[in-house]
């Protein structure tokens, strides 16, 4: 089945309960991607063709709730993108819903809905969008605690034509992705994981000039439970659990590696 495309808004009892990002980690999770975000501040007459009320009952409450902060868009593209992010609607309700009002987040219900739900958010634009690579990256390093062993971390091994060095997860930062979206989606990418236990910002950073310009690296951990399956992309040919010392010491090699990697154990506490 080829791509296709969704949408979703994010209410302001999610935004109050600080659930944007949880959203968007379930989007990622699911071999999704947003494609596009925007804002809009909507009112009664726009809720009534969303939703295609003929009569609109307590707009007093609905007007209070929906039309006085601008609301995030966002357009999703993936397979199957309509059916998982409804399931993603259904176990957010579920967790976080407090009555039948505040539901948390709206997305259409089918292939049609989508259709025409689209076309009032984004009238004129066109859906698809390219890839665009920008100046940010990310680095995550997976990693897993064991009673006996410790805590370990996830090296991978570039292919030849790549260098042939062992480092963390790496990647850029596309368009219109915040760098945690980013971790995730490369998470994914570069290692088939699709669920993490916590995603920890190290707040370590660097700059680096590579491919003809400056870019700028933010560095994060992952924890993984013990059983999580490794399934490589064609990047890399090898993977490797290790300890802080034998990663530091025998097979990390850039200097920006080396101190995401003694940042994250500081904050982890190792």
């Amino acid at each position: 089945m080829d791509k296709n495309f969704t949408l979703v808004i994010i209410k302001p009892d999610a935004i109050k309960k600080g659930l944007i990002q949880e959203v968007a980690s379930r989007i990622c999770q699911q071999n999704l991607r947003i494609i596009r975000r925007k804002e809009i501040l909507i009112n009664l007459e726009f809720l009534k063709k969303l939703y295609q009320w003929q009569v609109l009952f307590y707009p007093t409450e609905i007007e209070e709730y929906l039309c006085a902060t601008p609301l995030p868009v966002w357009l999703i593209e993936g397979r199957n993108a309509v059916e998982k992010v409804l399931k993603i609607k259904v176990e957010i309700r579920a967790e976080f819903g407090v009555d039948e009002l505040h539901t948390l987040l709206h997305c259409p219900d089918s292939e049609e809905d989508f259709q025409r739900e689209s076309a009032l958010f984004f009238s004129g634009e066109t859906l698809k969008m390219e890839t665009t690579k920008t100046n940010n990256q990310i680095e995550v390093f997976l990693f897993k605690q064991l009673e006996e062993k410790g805590t370990s971390f996830l090296l991978l091994k570039r292919s030849p034509e790549k260098g042939g060095f062992w480092q963390p997860i790496t990647g850029n930062v596309q368009k219109e992705e915040s760098f945690e979206e980013a971790a995730l989606r490369e998470i994914q990418e570069e290692t088939g994981v699709s669920r993490i236990s916590r995603l920890t910002d190290t707040d370590y950073s660097f700059d680096f000039f590579d491919d003809n310009r400056w870019q700028h690296e933010r560095v994060f951990g992952a924890q993984l439970d013990n059983d999580v399956k490794i399934v490589l992309s064609r990047e890399h040919t090898e993977f490797k659990w290790a300890t802080k010392e034998e990663a530091l010491n025998e097979y990390l090699k850039w200097p920006g590696n080396k101190e995401g990697l003694r940042r994250l154990a500081k904050t982890l506490g190792i």
